[in-house]
Parts: C-alpha cells; sequence; structure tokens
C-alpha cells in the first residue's frame, strides 16, 4: 500500500479502510524521500501502542523502493531521489524513520551492493531486489539466499530473454526466493502471470496491490491527486504520472487479486489465499500468521462470495471489524 502523506489520522482510517477489504497485516510503501519518512515513521510509532487497539499487530514496518536503485529502471520513483549504494545513507535514513524501516528495494548490480545487502540484514531490514537492470551474471552471489525477495515481479526491472535474461527471469528460476506479484491486469499481462503460475512454486509468490489513494476512492473520486508531488490520474486498474503516463500504482487491492487468480487463472483458492496472507507471513518471519492451522494466532478473513468485502476481520482472536448480521455477535 503505497502512501505519501501519512499521519497518525490517516493511517488509522487507511487500518479501518482496508480491513473492509480483509486486510489486516499491511506495509506502507513509499520512496527514500526523508520528509516522508520522517512523518511516516512518527505515525506509526502513533499508532501501534495498545491506545490504537484496532491497528495493533497489523503495520510491521515502511517497504522503502530505493534509494539504492537503477535510473534506467525507475519507473515512478522521483530521479533526485536515487542515489549509489551508502551505508552512512542507509543509516540515516533508518533514524529518519525511527528504526521502521521493514523492508527496501535495491538493485543489486550497484557498485558495493553486496556490502549494502549485509548491512540490511544487520539492521533487521528484509532485502528486496527491483527497480533493476542486472543482468543475469550480477545475480550469482544471490542464488539461494534467504531471506530475500523480488519487488513487484516484471515491473521496473531487466526482462525475459533468450540472450540477456534479467532480473525477472532470474527471479522466476529461483525457487527460493520470494516474489511479488501484482495481478491487478494492467502491471503485468496475464501472460506473463500464467508464466510465473506455472514455471514458479505457489509456496513463493507473494500477491501484492502496490495500491495509490484512489484504490480507496470511487471512479471518478480522484480528480486533483498528486504523487510525490506531481499529477497523477488513473485510468482503468492502473495510477499514472498526468504529464509522462508512467505508471506508478495500482488502484486494485489484494482481494481483487485474488478473486482474479481464482476466477481468471484457476488458481485454486487456498492457494491464492496462501499467495496473499501465508507466504508473505513466512517471508516475515511470522510463523504464527497466514493460516488457519493448530497453534497460529486466530487471524480471521470471512469475505463475500465475490471477495469484494469482508464482513469479519480478526487478529490475534480480537475483532478488528464485524459488520452486518455478525455485529450484534459477542466478540
Amino acid at each position: 500500500m503505497s502512501v505519501e502523506y501519512l499521519t497518525p489520522e490517516t493511517l488509522i482510517r487507511m487500518g479501518q479502510f482496508l480491513a473492509t477489504k480483509g486486510v489486516g497485516v499491511f506495509l506502507p510503501t513509499t520512496v527514500a524521500d526523508e520528509g516522508i519518512l520522517a512523518r511516516a515513521g512518527a505515525a506509526i510509532d502513533a499508532v501501534v501502542s495498545d491506545s490504537v487497539p484496532d491497528l495493533r499487530g497489523r503495520i510491521p514496518g515502511i517497504h522503502v523502493e530505493g534509494p539504492f536503485v537503477s535510473r534506467v529502471r525507475k519507473g515512478g520513483i522521483p530521479d533526485n531521489l536515487i542515489r549509489e549504494p551508502s551505508l552512512e545513507y542507509l543509516r540515516s535514513l533508518g533514524e529518519i524513520a525511527r528504526s521502521r524501516i521493514r523492508v527496501m528495494t535495491f538493485a543489486p548490480e550497484l557498485p558495493a551492493a553486496s556490502e549494502l545487502f549485509n548491512a540490511l540484514g544487520a539492521a533487521g531490514i528484509l532485502p528486496s531486489l527491483g527497480h533493476s537492470d542486472a543482468l543475469f551474471a550480477d545475480l550469482k552471489a544471490y542464488e539461494n539466499v534467504t531471506p530475500l525477495g523480488v519487488t513487484h515481479l516484471f515491473n521496473g526491472m531487466s526482462g525475459v530473454s533468450h540472450k540477456e535474461p534479467g532480473l525477472a527471469q532470474w527471479a522466476i528460476l529461483n525457487n527460493a526466493v520470494y516474489t511479488e506479484l501484482n495481478c491487478d491486469g494492467t502491471h503485468v499481462h496475464d501472460a506473463a502471470v500464467q508464466l510465473v503460475l506455472r514455471m514458479r512454486p505457489w509456496q513463493r509468490i507473494m500477491l501484492i496491490s502496490d495500491a495509490f489513494t484512489p484504490a480507496g476512492l470511487a471512479e471518478g473520486g480522484e480528480q486533483d491527486l498528486e504523487v510525490y508531488g506531481k499529477p497523477v490520474i488513473s485510468r482503468g486498474s492502473g495510477v499514472y504520472y498526468r504529464d509522462s503516463g508512467v505508471l506508478v500504482g495500482s488502484r486494485r487491492l489484494v482481494n481483487e487479486g485474488v478473486k482474479r487468480l481464482v476466477s481468471r487463472f484457476n488458481v485454486p483458492l487456498a492457494w491464492a489465499v496462501a499467495m496473499a496472507s501465508l507466504n508473505p507471513a513466512r517471508h516475515f518471519g511470522f510463523p504464527g500468521k497466514g493460516a488457519l492451522l493448530p497453534g497460529y494466532d486466530g487471524d480471521v478473513a470471512v469475505f463475500s462470495r465475490d471477495f469484494a468485502s469482508c464482513s469479519l476481520l480478526t487478529l490475534e482472536g480480537r475483532a478488528v471489524l464485524m459488520t452486518g448480521a455478525l455485529a450484534g455477535q459477542p466478540a
């Protein structure tokens, strides 16, 4: 879930809205803008205490895309927020964000990327490869390395080729890495989604939304929106910079991705749900979350048949959302 202007109040409203879509735990995602990270860190600090019980345990941290990424594959990342790897600046960003950075996307082909990878692990930050122009040979050092993720597979990275394979092809063939996948129908062509579903173990696919603010608005309600100081427009399921037409995010949420996996790609329901819950939980190191199994935390989401809405959401056995007939039942 991408966010730019994060305050405690907007974070609370975001949590409430996402609960209606069955989203329990979520990761606010942004670029390496110091002002944004400072506000995001302060907002999370303000709401993770018991004073906001509905958000307790729901926000493990922030995902920062950059700043150590390829300018060639920057996508929607502003050019002025891209830097060469620097351990000193990594420490600075961590302090600015109040140690709330949980995932960082970086390009493995950059100078000193290996030192950066080690520093991320030492700081408790999950490394994720993305916004990268890496060649297959640049990725040899990352074979069978865990924990390791790949940010929004296919988007913002070198691709699939029979002569110059890049990060996307490496990720498809690597059974150890966890790969994010956006199934909104805009970010990734359906043929590419089919390729991933046939080639990757479903246990290593993490369904994501990459959603921006329009995901919470009705069609036609997204006038005069900005992302990172630039006007954006939404068309279909995508959000684009108005001036350049560059795709910067989605207006679809994870529940809609689950629906498309089942209805469009005939993925077994249990697998599709696991891609949105169990697999991310395992990647993040939460052994008691993501499934209804003995000894797990009692995180439950009850959806409508079309996955459009959620009527019950519990986290660690406590009710976060109860609607309709369920609202009158004892918690």
